[in-house]
C-alpha cells in the first residue's frame, strides 16, 4: 500500500504519457486545413500500408516512436496474420515493395497525421519524392482502396463443391 505524499512510479509513468497523449491529440487537432507535412523518417517497415516513424522532434519522447498506417490503401497480411498462402506470399511482396520505395526515396514525407480507430497510431499519406506510396501501392496492384471499413480477403474463393 502506497502511503507516501508523491504519487507512485507507475502513476508518474501513466500520467506523463496522458499528457503527451493529450499533447499530440491537440497538435493534430490544432493543424490548419491545408496540409502538414513532417519530416519523420522512417525507421522500419511493419508491413505493405504500415510503417514506424521517429517523430523525436516534434512530439514528447512517450510518443516520439509512431506507427503510420498509410492513408486509402489495404494491403494483404504477411506472416500468421495472413489467412491463407497467397495472402501470405502477397503481403510479402507488398511490404517489399514498401521497403524498396521507402530506400529508394530521396525525400520521405508524413502528410496530414490523424489518430486511427485503433490506439497508438496514427493514419497519413506517405509522400515518397513528391509521389503517394498509398497510389503507387494501388497502381502496382500491391493494394486495395480502402475507406476505413470492413477489408475484403485476399485469398482466392475456394471452387465449388459438386
Amino acid at each position: 500500500m502506497h502511503t507516501g505524499a508523491g504519487r507512485a512510479p507507475k502513476e508518474g509513468r501513466n500520467i506523463r504519457f496522458a499528457a503527451a497523449a493529450i499533447g499530440l491529440a491537440a497538435s493534430l487537432l490544432a493543424a490548419p486545413l491545408s496540409a502538414a507535412d513532417y519530416s519523420w523518417p522512417v525507421v522500419r517497415v511493419i508491413d505493405g500500408d504500415t510503417v514506424k516513424v521517429d517523430a523525436g522532434a516534434d512530439l514528447p519522447p512517450e510518443l516520439a516512436s509512431l506507427s503510420v498506417r498509410l492513408r486509402g490503401v489495404d494491403t494483404p497480411e504477411k506472416g500468421r496474420r495472413a489467412k491463407c498462402e497467397a495472402e501470405r506470399q502477397a503481403g510479402r511482396a507488398a511490404t517489399a515493395f514498401t521497403e524498396a520505395a521507402v530506400a529508394g526515396a530521396g525525400s520521405i514525407l508524413v502528410r496530414d497525421p490523424a489518430w486511427g480507430k485503433w490506439g497508438g497510431r496514427v493514419i497519413a499519406d506517405l509522400i515518397l519524392d513528391g509521389r503517394s506510396l498509398s497510389a503507387a501501392l494501388l497502381e502496382t496492384g500491391h493494394g486495395r482502396a480502402y475507406g476505413g471499413g470492413r477489408r475484403g480477403s485476399w485469398c482466392p474463393k475456394a471452387a465449388p463443391v459438386n
